[in-house]
């Protein structure tokens, strides 16, 4: 099963299935698969998490850029119901994560051996708005 958590203090975390990455189906195996995972602030209490994969390009450098071969496989907005979970320390855990910590997280769970290429973290600035356009993905 493919998902996504909040982690709101290691190591607990809330996980919910929100978006079906692969319309139900496993995880390919032994395919290079695209994925874009996009978080943004819609304002101070809500957060929008976008998902796209891109199954066609095979990992190819001059294909992966070809904004045709993604495809949106999900999105929700988290106003902090989204993922609830117990916490520790003060630590709310029914707010939505509005501020980042600058850190980044792959976690591979019941993978034996997982390979990345191409990997890109970007800060977006705000406003998002104007300088975020998700069409264009």
């Amino acid at each position: 099963s493919s998902g996504i958590n909040a982690e709101y203090g290691h190591p607990i975390s809330g996980g919910r299935r929100i978006m079906d990455l692969f319309s139900g189906d496993p995880l390919p195996q032994n395919k290079w698969i695209g994925m874009k995972f996009i978080v943004y602030n819609l304002d101070t209490n809500r957060v929008k998490l976008e998902l796209y994969i891109d199954r066609t390009s095979g990992g190819e450098l001059d294909k992966i850029a070809d904004k045709n071969n993604w495809r949106k496989v999900g999105e929700k907005i988290d106003n902090g119901t989204t993922f609830v979970v117990n916490t520790s320390g003060g630590v709310d855990g029914k707010s939505a994560i509005t501020e980042g910590g600058g850190v980044v997280f792959l976690r591979n769970t019941n993978i034996a051996k997982a390979e990345y290429k191409f990997l890109q973290v970007t800060e977006i600035q705000t406003p998002v708005q104007k300088l975020f356009a998700p069409d264009d993905y």
